[in-house]
């Protein structure tokens, strides 16, 4: 059975094959896996909450190299700005699974919102072209759009998507952001390797459903 998550905006649905949010990002696990893993979590965070910290995370690399971007086109060339930005994307993406903290979600749910990346994008892009620099400001409109799309986002996805016997990008947050609310909350986490392994089973049961 496959039901939505009961709030307003259906972020989710939840399948037993795992997660699949609105914007088509998949986390391999259940509620009933989480309960597993962490007993108890579920009653201090519900999965609502869970899934809408880890989206923040996944989607996190966009805003941040975007922002990096804009203001790095106001001091220094433009090509050089997005040599760093990409670098910086394909850094973040890859490894932010690291870094994740109970905080930081809660700022990358503001930088994720379409508001704020329009707000930023549209006052720099403006100022650039009234200055004249407007290699700088094409390449922040190019940027922006490559940033909405998610295209670089495809790219690093499609270079990893045939390494089934790892750990997904997204369940690494997941299992992080479990992890540290288990901290949190003082909730003694099973062992790491039983979630590792769970992750993996659901993703390659996806995997061979499409074949």
């Amino acid at each position: 059975m496959s039901k939505f998550t009961s709030r307003p905006q259906n972020l989710y649905l939840e399948t037993q094959l795992g997660i699949v949010t609105r914007t088509g990002d998949w986390f391999h696990t259940t509620a009933k896996h989480i309960e597993q893993f962490v007993p108890g979590l579920l009653e201090e965070r519900s999965l609502d909450h869970l899934v809408e910290e880890a989206v923040a995370w996944v989607r996190s690399a966009d805003s941040l190299s975007l922002t990096l971007l804009l203001v790095l086109l106001i001091y220094i060339h433009p090509v050089l700005a997005a040599v760093i930005a990409i670098a910086f994307h394909f850094f973040w993406y890859r490894f932010k699974s690291a870094f994740v903290t109970i905080y930081l979600g809660k700022l990358f749910k503001v930088m994720n919102k379409d508001g704020y990346l329009l707000i930023i994008s549209l006052v720099i892009i403006s100022l650039l072209g009234m200055n004249g620099q407007y290699l700088a400001a094409g390449m922040g409109l190019v940027f922006f759009f490559l940033m909405k799309l998610g295209l670089l986002k495809r790219l690093w996805d499609k270079i990893d998507e045939d390494k089934a016997d790892q750990l997904s990008l997204n369940d690494r947050v997941f299992k992080m952001v479990l992890v540290k609310y288990a901290i949190y909350y003082n909730k003694a986490p099973s062992e790491v390797q039983d979630m590792e392994k769970k992750f993996k089973e659901l993703a390659l049961s996806r995997k061979q459903g499409k074949g």
